[in-house]
C-alpha cells in the first residue's frame, strides 16, 4: 500500500522524521515520491499510522488509485469520491480543479471548494494556502503517473498546545516547540519502553512528549531550578495524561550522565545567550566557535553512554551563513554524522537551529 503525506513548514526535516520512524521500527518501506511538501511511501498491506506521534505531518492518507490521467477518469467514474451530497473540499497536489468540479456537479453534489485563506510561511521562504475543509482531496501527477487519494487523518494540535500552554512551568524565551520535541524523539530512534535521555532537558518540553509516547525518559541539566520546573511540569503530565512510562531528573553537568546505554538522545542544546541585536560577523565566529568547544567533551561523553546503534539527535546553533561544523564534532568525538544538518530557522531569529543526527 501507498500512503501520502502533506508536510509542515519544513519538509526535508519532516521526510527525515518519517523515514527514521520507520526504519527504527523495522517497518518495511519504500519512498516513491518526495516533492515540495507532499511525500509518498509504499509500505506492506495494512500499515497503521497515528499522525499523532509525528511533528511534521499535517494531512495522511491512503493512495486509492495509481496511473495514467485518463485512467483516473474511468476512476473518478466508478467510485464515490467524497460520501456527502452537501459539503467543502480542499486538494492537495497539481490536479485540474476543474476534473474534482465537474465530477461532483455531474452528479448534482453541492461541493465548495476552499483554497485556504490561513498561509503557512515554509523554510524555504515560500508561502503555500492551508484549505479548511470537511473533506480533503490528493492528487498529484509525477513522471506521468497520477496519484489520487482522501485524506484520513488531520493533525490535532489541541491537545498539544494543551501540554505547552497550561504546563505550570514555561520558560517562554528557551522553549522548544512541541512539533520539533516531536520531530527530535522519532529522529532519535526511541520508541515505547526504550530509555531516552535529554541531556539538556530544561523544564522537560522534549521529555513530556516523549512520555506520551510511551517512552522512558531520562532528564539532565545543570541548572537547578530548571530541574525542579521539570519535575513539577511532569508530575502535571502524570495528573493529567494517562502513560505508564517512567522518568528521572538529575540536577548535573551532562558530562556526568550515568551509563545507561540509552536507546536514544534527543536534546535541544543552549543555543548561547538570547540575543537582543544582530551580531556582526565577528561576534556570530565567536558564538559557534565557543559552542563547539563546550559541545566536543560532553559529545564525547555522550557517544559512551549510548546503545551502538542508537541516534543523538541534536540542534546545533546557526547565525546567518555561520554553522557549527557537525562533521568536525564528529571526528573529535568518535561519533558518526547519520543525518546531515537540516536547517530549522525564522525570519525573527537572530540565532536559528540546524538539526543534526549523530551515530
Amino acid at each position: 500500500m501507498k500512503t501520502f503525506f502533506i508536510l509542515g513548514r519544513n519538509p526535508e526535516l519532516s521526510r527525515a522524521e518519517i523515514l527514521e520512524f520507520l526504519k527504527t521500527r523495522n517497518r518495511e518501506h519504500k519512498e516513491i515520491m518526495f516533492r515540495d511538501n507532499i511525500l509518498i511511501i509504499e509500505t506492506n498491506e495494512g500499515e497503521k499510522f497515528n499522525i499523532q506521534e509525528f511533528g511534521g505531518i499535517m494531512w495522511l492518507g491512503e493512495i486509492t488509485f495509481e496511473g495514467t490521467p485518463e485512467k483516473l477518469e474511468e476512476h473518478l467514474e466508478s467510485i464515490e469520491i467524497v460520501p456527502a451530497d452537501k459539503f467543502s473540499y480542499g486538494i492537495f497536489g497539481n490536479i485540474d480543479e476543474e476534473l474534482l468540479k465537474n465530477k461532483f456537479k455531474e452528479r448534482k453534489k453541492k461541493a465548495t471548494i476552499k483554497h485556504g485563506s490561513k498561509q503557512l510561511k515554509m523554510q524555504d521562504g515560500s508561502k503555500i494556502n492551508i484549505p479548511k475543509a470537511e473533506f480533503y482531496i490528493f492528487c498529484y501527477e509525477d513522471a506521468g503517473v497520477t496519484y489520487f487519494g482522501t485524506s484520513t487523518q488531520e493533525y490535532d494540535s489541541k491537545d498539544v498546545k494543551n501540554r505547552d500552554m497550561n504546563k505550570p512551568m514555561r520558560r517562554e524565551l528557551l522553549a522548544i516547540s512541541p512539533r520539533l520535541s516531536k520531530i527530535l524523539i522519532n529522529l532519535s530512534g526511541a520508541k515505547p519502553r526504550d530509555l531516552m535521555l535529554d541531556p539538556f532537558c530544561g523544564v522537560g518540553g522534549i521529555l513530556q512528549e516523549a512520555l506520551i509516547k510511551g517512552i522512558n525518559v531520562h532528564g539532565i541539566d545543570k541548572d537547578k531550578q530548571a530541574t525542579i520546573d521539570a519535575i513539577a511540569n511532569l508530575e502535571w503530565m502524570k495528573e493529567n495524561y494517562k502513560f505508564n512510562s517512567k522518568y528521572t531528573i538529575e540536577n548535573k553537568d551532562s558530562r556526568k550522565t550515568p551509563d545507561l546505554q540509552f536507546s536514544g538522545i534527543a536534546t535541544e542544546t543552549p543555543l548561547g545567550k538570547v540575543l537582543r541585536k544582530k551580531p556582526n560577523d565577528n561576534e556570530a565566529k565567536q558564538i559557534i566557535r565557543n559552542f563547539e568547544a563546550y559541545m566536543i567533551p560532553i559529545l564525547s561523553k555522550l557517544a559512551k553512554v549510548k546503545k551502538p546503534k542508537a541516534n543523538i539527535a541534536i540542534t546545533f546553533p546557526t547565525i546567518r551563513d555561520f554553522h557549527t561544523d557537525a562533521q568536525k564534532i564528529a571526528e573529535k568525538t568518535g561519533l558518526k554524522v547519520y543525518i546531515k544538518p537540516i536547517l530549522e530557522s525564522r525570519p525573527d531569529q537572530f540565532i536559528s537551529r540546524d538539526i543534526v543526527v549523530f551515530k
